[in-house]
């Protein structure tokens, strides 16, 4: 079953979101992540916070690991947690903020790689907002380099 685009799909979600609940990204490094790929990821969340919606707090936590390993032993490029809604579209426990880890090691992946599992894992994020996450849901990875072109256009501009 293909997907569609839930990252533009998102943009138009309007969700019940309790005004402590921050309408961002909050994100934290290991100290061990260079400073120009801290920026480099410091500017992609700016842009995306910048030119999209973000209506429920992100965390995200960037780790100094090559992979995350998920619970059935598969080694993987991010890990995305989330608690369901109690009242789709009502959004109010600060407790069930989604979070992103995220591995960060430029000595085997490309900022473009790394950008690319954090775009994968922002479209996991939107497609939980859009209450779209289920057995059937599949990522387009032609919507991930949609987005990472674009950002990497914008930085040219």
């Amino acid at each position: 079953m293909k997907s569609q685009n839930v990252w533009d799909k998102a943009q138009s979600v309007k969700l019940n979101v309790t005004e402590n609940i921050s309408p961002l990204f909050n994100i934290c490094f290991d100290k061990k992540i260079p400073q120009d790929i801290k920026n480099e990821l410091i500017s992609f969340v700016n842009w995306v916070e910048n030119n999209y919606s973000i209506p429920i707090t992100l965390w995200v936590d960037f780790e100094y690991k090559h992979y995350l390993i998920r619970r059935d032993g598969k080694r993987v490029g991010y890990l995305f947690y989330w608690s369901d809604f109690s009242d789709y579209p009502n959004f109010d426990n600060e407790n069930d903020i989604p979070y992103i880890r995220l591995p960060v090691r430029t000595e085997q992946w490309s900022i473009e790689e790394i950008l690319t599992s954090f775009i994968e894992a922002i479209f996991d994020y939107y497609a939980w907002i859009c209450n779209e996450i289920h057995e059937d849901y599949i990522l387009n990875e032609n919507n991930i380099e949609e987005v990472l072109q674009k950002y990497l256009r914008s930085k040219e501009e």
